[in-house]
């Protein structure tokens, strides 16, 4: 099976290849830790950057376009604020002060819902650190569409950078294939050195390797952790080094 990424995603380069921590509760899976606690005082004021993105994947792997986005505070009942999802099947959340408590001192925990008609609802709970970014790729099925997974579905996004942790530049192309030459996925480099390549069905160990334009090829072994929540993709972070 071979799969090509043919779409924008937003991405945020990590220093290693490491899926989230995930809570044990039984409802939708946690992405991020717990940001609860601290001293409280001053936690809502002045200007609030912290961001929630990604791309709305169909069941097959592919962007999916004008889906509503509902999101609040997992530890409070409203607000209730809504977005929309792009053309593109990308997103952007934003604007969080009007959901902080005071309690949320170092970040907080929001749920997001995604809504299309004729498809599942997905939630997710996903704690975001105070001015930081976290990436979700939720994955809408429609009503009665079977989420049996056949291998690993997730989103390998990094940076290509050099020994001194700066991004090489120039573009090029990723390519991720299994040991026995049956899956096989590929995806572009960006002229800032970041990627982001859609695995589908993947196999938990696979060959990865990043071949710049401009000369510079890294190959890599990498282990891929499946999400314990069927209709959520979780975003593992490589940054290959040249």
């Amino acid at each position: 099976m071979t799969k090509r990424l043919l779409f924008p995603l937003l991405l945020v380069p990590m220093l290693f290849l490491a899926g989230p921590v995930f809570g044990q509760d039984p409802g939708p899976v946690n992405v991020g830790g717990d940001l609860r606690g601290g001293d409280v005082t001053g936690a809502v004021g002045g200007r609030d950057n912290t961001r929630v993105v990604g791309t709305i994947l169909d069941s097959s792997g592919n962007p999916m376009s004008d889906v509503d986005i509902w999101y609040q505070n997992d530890n409070m009942p409203a607000p209730r604020l809504r977005a929309k999802g792009r053309k593109t099947g990308t997103y952007l959340l934003r604007n969080m002060g009007r959901v902080f408590s005071r309690e949320d001192y170092e970040g907080i925990v929001l749920r997001i819902t995604f809504e299309r008609d004729g498809h599942r609802s997905v939630v997710a709970r996903v704690a975001v650190q105070r001015d930081g970014l976290q990436q979700v790729f939720p994955i809408l099925f429609r009503e009665g569409e079977s989420m049996e997974a056949e291998g690993v579905r997730t989103v390998l996004v990094g940076r290509v950078e050099n020994k001194r942790g700066k991004p090489v530049k120039g573009g090029g192309q990723v390519t991720i294939t299994s040991g026995n030459g049956e899956f096989t996925a590929t995806g572009p480099i960006e002229k800032n050195g970041e990627f982001a390549v859609v695995l589908w069905d993947a196999p938990p160990r696979v060959n990865a390797t990043f071949k710049m334009t401009k000369g510079g090829v890294r190959d890599e072994i990498l282990e891929l952790t499946a999400s314990p929540q069927p209709d959520l993709a979780v975003a593992q972070h490589y940054n290959p080094v040249m």
